[in-house]
């Protein structure tokens, strides 16, 4: 059975958070895709037009136009369903939805002002990095976000139904962190996962880790969503555009 390949196009700067979302999305399942760089907040008309609350990304393709990282996913999961990354189970779809939107909101929330101190104002406003915000996000914001996430989703219960910790298809052994013994994850991440995994990414860019020994389920979920390759492959173009600026 042959999937259908979109070629479409990408709106949105690739360090923002929901856009790499869907960037990992379309890496996962192999769409083919050009990427144009837009700014959130953009008001010229033209791209008013494709996103009406002025946010990023937009999915394009013939004549076709979706904004909102959410509901760009869920389409890109109907055309192409394989490999998948929302779960089948009613009640593990539901939470794994909540968790998405999680991420989006809450950790996001937490960790993006970072991100924004530490890169958007130095290189793009050209303003100075204000680390009273950094050292407020990192001491008083991001920590009790982390605490939840440890308690509630790198662990079973209500919230988190049908959690188990990954293994590989095939019945063997997993290394650390769920990771097969070569190194490389055994499983396609769920869009749960690719949500949480994509702000985390700005913060290790400007330097700050998940501290494993504080939140050890946290930097395992991390480690092994960063382990795809088509995803280190992300994280390492990020990387060289951050480094040429």
């Amino acid at each position: 059975m042959s999937d259908v390949r979109p070629r479409g196009t990408l709106h949105g700067v690739i360090f923002a958070p929901y856009v790499r979302k869907v960037r990992a999305v379309l890496a996962l399942k192999s769409i083919a895709h050009h990427q144009v760089s837009v700014m959130p907040g953009a008001m010229d008309p033209e791209f008013l037009a494709k996103s009406p609350l002025s946010k990023v990304p937009v999915w394009e393709e013939s004549g076709f136009q979706l904004p909102d990282s959410s509901a760009i996913c869920a389409y890109l999961e109907r055309i192409v369903p394989e490999p998948a990354i929302y779960p089948a189970e009613p009640r593990v779809f539901a939470s794994v939805l909540f968790w998405e939107e999680y991420a989006d909101t809450r950790l996001v929330d937490a960790v993006e002002p970072v991100f924004f101190q530490r890169v958007v104002r130095p290189r793009v406003l050209r303003q100075t990095c204000d680390e009273a915000i950094v050292r407020r996000q990192l001491e008083e914001v991001i920590p009790p976000v982390f605490d939840q996430l440890e308690a509630l989703y790198c662990s079973p219960g209500p919230l988190r139904p049908g959690y188990a910790p990954p293994a590989n298809r095939d019945g063997s052994r997993s290394g650390p962190s769920g990771l097969a013994l070569d190194g490389t994850p055994d499983v396609t991440p769920d869009i749960a996962a690719i949500a949480l995994w994509s702000p985390l990414v700005n913060l290790e860019h400007v330097g700050f880790g998940v501290d494993a020994a504080r939140w050890p389920g946290v930097a395992a979920a991390y480690a092994t969503t960063s382990a795809q390759p088509v995803l280190r492959s992300i994280i390492a173009e990020e990387r060289a555009a951050l480094g040429a600026r």
